[in-house]
């Protein structure tokens, strides 16, 4: 892959559960720019009671990672957007407004309770989109109530969502089940977007260089372009 995109990633420092400090941010982003990775999006949590820096504070960590981006000459172009927890909160947001969509486009990206069933799920799905909002539903793989349920995530597709698996599920770093789900999605075609979902250095890093490779031995480079590159950009708008 000469080009990747990463539009979920928790790399801007102390705004969430993501970078602990600056060094640990530029850390990061050194490596995305290492493994040709061209855009990414920030997206820190927004979570009520756990995560909730404000989107001022985001800005003013963005800032300081595109100073250190054109400072040290890394070919990456930077946005941000959030990561929302679909609750009673996120749906005021819906109605009254104070969304930071991704690169400042139509998509949000959400996230759901591990308590949540299906029906729960699409209904966060359906009135995300009915509040004009392309919905990109993070990380499947990691929801119970989808399990390795194939139907269940065609179901999350058919309630307007756009599907987001993360790299280290894909190459096995959260246990066989998952990773064997993840395969099944997107050797049916089921996958919009592989991100990193990266929060630190060491535990959860950016691995999309690896995920790339593997992919594209895998499934071919016209599907590793695809979930990598291609729907990323649209899904931003660029």
């Amino acid at each position: 892959m000469k080009s990747i995109a990463d539009i979920h990633c928790h790399l801007l420092a102390y705004v969430d559960d993501g970078a602990e400090h600056t060094a640990e941010m530029e850390e990061m982003l050194t490596s995305q720019a290492e493994q040709n990775v061209e855009v990414i999006c920030f997206t820190p949590h927004l979570r009520t009671k756990m995560f909730t820096s404000s989107d001022d504070d985001i800005y003013r960590r963005f800032v300081q990672a595109e100073e250190f981006v054109r400072r040290n000459q890394l070919p990456i172009r930077l946005y941000v957007g959030r990561e929302y927890y679909c609750d009673e909160s996120f749906l005021k947001r819906l109605e009254f407004g104070g969304i930071l969509t991704l690169g400042g486009g139509d998509a949000l990206l959400i996230e759901f309770s591990s308590r949540y069933d299906t029906d729960t799920i699409c209904e966060y799905i359906r009135r995300t989109e009915q509040a004009g909002y392309l919905p990109l539903a993070a990380h499947v793989e990691r929801y119970p109530a989808i399990g390795a349920g194939v139907d269940q995530v065609k179901r999350l597709i058919d309630a307007g969502a756009r599907i987001q698996i993360n790299a280290g599920s894909l190459l096995g770093r959260e246990g066989l089940r998952q990773k064997l789900f993840c395969w099944k999605l997107l050797k049916l075609g089921l996958v919009d977007v592989v991100a990193s979902d990266a929060h630190d250095p060491k535990y959860r890093p950016p691995i999309l260089g690896e995920c790339a490779r593997k992919i594209e031995t895998k499934m071919g480079q016209a599907c590793a372009q695809k979930v990598l590159w291609d729907n990323p950009l649209q899904i931003l708008s660029l």
